[in-house]
This record gives structure tokens, C-alpha cells and sequence, in this order.
């Protein structure tokens, strides 16, 4: 029991770790916890895993909200988060997120009877038809931006990022996530930031304006029902999910009660994207992430099993969203002592230097293509869900047979 809590407690310090710190994924110390196996009962390096990915899901959205270095799921969050930011509201942003991400814990979880008998059907029945649904959200997303001039800005920003998708992630793999992402959605935020001279406002606030529980269950509904069918359906990731949830919960880039619910459903997509992405090996036999893949590979799919591994989220999720908040609360009062237009200078600095250090001159390439497509939305007044493109379009492409 001694040996699980260690294990437990490692693997919500390393997935702390992995969320604070820009282009360190969960599935990087993936080799290395899989060691801890020649030395200790699988188990217990299972278990940290679980525990790794799980706490990752909530502490992420703090460098994403706060400092614009978002990961996948994270990078649709932001804009609303930073607006949130600069109006002194930037912890109500991460809180919302955690209620989110606890909500699709226990939602996730509850349904996990009816995924089990009832998958798949679900599964069969939708996957030949994934890339007609996609197809038919972007024409929507496009066409429902404002006027003619909205409309092409959108087609332009889908289509240069898709196919920059395309080429990076179909010839070079996921390890170019990092670039493309943060190209298109991390440093124009930050040169836009320097541009207007964007200062924080003197004054914080720690809590969270009342939602009715009806908002607040919206947000987590969509959020775990993205999230599941994320973590179980081939091809589709959670940055899919995130821009689903965005038009179901409504245009958060500009509605307050939108963006509020839109940050709560995000919280649910990566928190049940990460938990049904490991019990597709009990669903479907098939894991679906570089942990899920680790865990099979250290432990047998049993029901004594399974129960341990649900323990081990719902224990490691109650202790992130614990942290995620208090580190939150710590890091708000420094970034309010900081010059933020140095601060904007030395994450644009940060940023490419992680860059350059994790993927080389070809990521630095990439990033410099990405931006100059990122910085499209923020110029025109578009969403800049469009460019998230670079992984709507090859999901299409792959569904498609193409």
C-alpha cells in the first residue's frame, strides 16, 4: 500500500511538472516511468502513469491561461482565458476549468456502465460518417462568421493552417505539435499583447462570479460527452472535441456567459479525454494515448486492474485540482509585480528557445509558418477556432480514406 501512495504521489509531482512546463508532455516521461517497472511491482508504476496524465489535465490550463503556451485541448482556451486574464479575472478562468475537469471525472465515470454496453453500437454507427460531421462543422464554423469579408478571412485561415497540418503532421509526426500549435495560437497572443501595450489591472479577484447550475452542468455535459468520445474514437483529438464544444456552447470569443461555459466544457474534454483514452483498453481493447499504451504494457486488463486504475484518477484528480488552484493563487500576485511586456518578450523568448531545444531548426520553421497564420485571426476580428485547421483538416483527410 506504501509503495502505491509513493507511486501515487510521483506521479501527480511529475505530471505537475509536465503541465507547467511549455512542450513537456505527459507521454515524454512515458520511458521513463515504465523504468520504474525493472525495479518495483508494474503496478505501482502504473498507477503513477495514471496519476501523471490525470494531474496534467487540470495543471495545463494554468500556462495556457496565464503565459499562452498551450498545449492541444489547451490552445482553444486562450483567448477567452486571457481576456479573463486582463479583466483581473485569470483564476476564476483556471477555477472554471477545474470544475470542468472534475465534472467529466465524475460524469465520465458515472457513465461508464452505458459506455460499456452501449460503445459499440455508438462506434459502428458513427465512425464511417466522422468525416462528413467534421466537414459539416467547418462549413459552419465558416459561414456563420458575420459578413462576406469574415467568410473568406475564415477559408483562408482553415485552409493555410490545414494543409501546414497536413505537411507537418502527416511527413513528421506529432513530436511538430508543439511548434505548430504554439505558433498558431501562443505567440501571436504575446506579440499582440507587446504591440498594444496590454498591461494586468492592479487589482485580482479570487472568486468566481455566480453561474446557474444549468451553465454550469451545459459546460460539463458537452465537455465529457467530447471528452469520451475523444478518448475512444481513432483520429479525432481533443482539440476536435474543443471546437465542437465551442459552437455548442456558443461563440465564447464574445459572449461572457458563453466563454464562462466554454471553459468549463474544455476542463471536461481533457479531463474525460484523459481517462477514456485509458479505458478504451477495457472498452474497446485499443488504448488510445501513450500512457493508455504504456499501462498495457505493464499490466494485465483485469477487473482487479480497473478498479485500481479508477482509484487511481479519482484520487490523483481530487489532489490536481487541489493544486491546480493553489498554484494559481501563487503565480497571480508575481505576474502582477512583472512588466508585462517584458514578461509577453520573455515567453515569446521561452517559447522559441523550447522550441528550437525539443524539435530543431525544422520546428523553428514550422513555428515561424504557424505564427504568421496565427496572427491572421487577431488582425481580421475572426474566431480563431479557423485555425485549428491544422488538425481538423488531416482527421478529414484520414476519415475520409484520403
Amino acid at each position: 500500500m506504501i509503495e502505491l501512495l509513493v507511486a501515487l504521489a510521483l506521479g501527480i509531482a511529475l505530471g505537475v511538472l509536465a503541465g507547467l512546463a511549455p512542450g513537456l508532455h505527459p507521454n515524454t516521461l512515458v520511458p521513463m516511468l515504465v523504468g520504474v517497472a525493472a525495479y518495483f511491482n508494474p503496478l505501482t508504476a502504473a498507477v503513477a502513469l495514471v496519476a501523471v496524465g490525470v494531474t496534467n489535465s487540470f495543471v495545463s490550463f494554468i500556462p495556457a491561461i496565464l503565459l499562452g503556451a498551450p498545449e492541444e485541448a489547451e490552445s482553444m482556451g486562450t483567448l477567452p482565458g486571457h481576456r479573463m486574464l486582463l479583466a483581473g479575472r485569470g483564476y476564476e478562468a483556471i477555477r472554471l476549468t477545474v470544475i470542468g475537469g472534475l465534472g467529466g471525472i465524475i460524469l465520465g465515470l458515472a457513465a461508464l456502465p452505458l459506455m460499456w454496453m452501449g460503445f459499440p453500437i455508438v462506434y459502428s454507427a458513427i465512425r464511417p460518417l466522422l468525416h462528413w460531421i467534421l466537414s459539416a462543422v467547418v462549413a459552419y464554423m465558416v459561414l456563420s462568421e458575420r459578413d462576406l469579408s469574415g467568410i473568406g478571412w475564415a477559408s483562408l485561415t482553415f485552409a493555410t493552417s490545414g494543409l501546414l497540418g497536413v505537411i507537418t503532421l502527416d511527413g513528421l509526426g506529432n513530436s511538430m505539435l508543439f511548434p505548430l500549435l504554439t505558433g498558431l495560437f501562443g505567440i501571436p497572443m504575446s506579440l499582440l499583447s507587446l504591440r498594444n501595450g496590454v498591461k494586468l489591472p492592479e487589482t485580482v479577484s479570487y472568486e468566481i462570479q455566480p453561474m446557474s447550475d444549468k451553465e454550469q452542468l451545459k459546460g460539463i455535459g458537452i465537455g465529457t460527452v467530447g471528452g469520451i468520445l475523444v478518448g475512444l474514437l481513432p483520429g479525432i483529438g481533443a482539440s476536435q472535441a474543443a471546437v465542437l464544444a465551442q459552437e455548442a456552447t456558443g461563440r465564447s470569443d464574445s459572449q461572457e456567459s458563453a466563454q464562462r461555459t466554454f471553459l468549463i466544457a474544455l476542463g471536461g474534454v481533457t479531463a474525460a479525454d484523459m481517462i477514456y483514452s485509458m479505458l478504451a483498453l477495457w472498452l474497446v481493447g485499443n488504448p488510445r494515448s501513450g500512457i493508455s499504451v504504456a499501462v498495457e504494457q505493464l499490466v494485465s486488463t483485469t477487473p482487479e486492474t480497473l478498479l485500481m486504475v479508477l482509484a487511481a484518477v479519482v484520487a490523483s484528480a481530487g489532489i490536481a485540482a487541489y493544486l491546480t488552484l493553489k498554484l494559481a493563487r501563487s503565480i497571480l500576485p508575481l505576474l502582477r509585480r512583472i512588466d508585462y511586456s517584458r514578461l509577453n518578450l520573455l515567453i515569446v523568448a521561452l517559447l522559441v528557445l523550447s522550441v528550437f531545444f525539443l524539435t530543431g531548426p525544422l520546428g523553428l520553421l514550422i513555428l515561424t509558418v504557424s505564427t504568421a497564420i496565427g496572427l491572421i485571426p487577431n488582425l481580421t476580428g475572426i474566431r480563431r477556432s479557423h485555425a485549428m485547421g491544422c488538425l481538423l483538416l488531416p482527421t478529414i483527410l484520414f476519415f475520409a480514406g484520403i
